[in-house]
């Protein structure tokens, strides 16, 4: 869980400065100019939080973050899993109808229940998931996020009993950060859709690292160069007589 910790952070200050960098592409009353916002207004935050992790205190602050990160996690998870099996149906697929739906309702149960769900309901489907690209471990995986979410939980509650206002303030802020994440990894392709050097560096600033960190930017920049291309194909050359 630290390290999950650690990559949201990580991927908040530099999706931040991202937002700094383009600013005049995303106006402060826009939508995605809110949402950068909301993202720069945790990092400070979660800084303080880091410190105070290093001098041994604050549990409370520090259960709080980890919940953050564990739903974010969790979250792709699903969310993957999702597109995955529409995938499968659009391609007539036998067996998914009403299967693999996102959670409609907030809270921390009904992500727990649908990744429970998930979780058995993947098996018998494993092989056409991961021949559309999701890891050859992603049940396990999604096992790992389920287990961290409901051990964040549990930590959290414990130290709420002394910092309760502190801690949800900060819960708040980092939540409404990683949802703001989320709706960037929308709003920013959608703006530098015929713009791949800006889509590269999206690309590379918005990752969250799920496992042990490796040295990806040139693979993202690549993966998301090569998006572009796709979407914006080169003219044809000009021919002469």
């Amino acid at each position: 869980m630290k390290h999950k910790i650690a990559s949201l952070t990580a991927t908040l200050k530099t999706t931040a400065a991202f937002g700094v960098k383009y600013a005049a592409d995303f106006p402060a009353t826009s939508t995605g100019g809110q949402q950068f916002a909301l993202v720069s207004a945790a990092v400070p935050q979660t800084a303080t939080l880091g410190a105070a992790q290093v001098s041994g205190g604050e549990s409370a602050h520090a259960g709080a973050l980890s919940k953050v990160a564990g739903r974010f996690h969790l979250h792709n998870d699903l969310h993957g899993i999702a597109d995955a099996a529409h995938s499968l149906v659009l391609m007539g697929t036998a067996g998914l109808q009403g299967k693999f739906l996102m959670p409609r309702s907030g809270g921390d149960q009904s992500p727990l229940n649908t990744a429970r769900a998930f979780q058995t309901d993947a098996a018998a489907f494993s092989t056409q998931f991961i021949s559309l690209g999701l890891p050859a471990t992603f049940i396990t995986q999604l096992g790992t996020d389920i287990t961290d979410f409901e051990a964040a939980i549990k930590a959290k509650g414990a130290g709420t009993g002394t910092r309760s206002g502190a801690t949800g303030g900060l819960e708040d802020t980092a939540n409404k950060a990683a949802i703001a994440l989320h709706v960037l990894k929308t709003i920013v392709p959608n703006t530098y859709k015929n713009d791949p050097a800006k889509l590269a560096e999206w690309a590379t600033a918005s990752h969250v690292e799920k496992h042990t960190p490796v040295a990806r930017p040139a693979t993202l920049a690549k993966k998301a160069a090569q998006a572009a291309a796709k979407n914006n194909p080169a003219p044809a050359a000009a021919t002469t007589n």
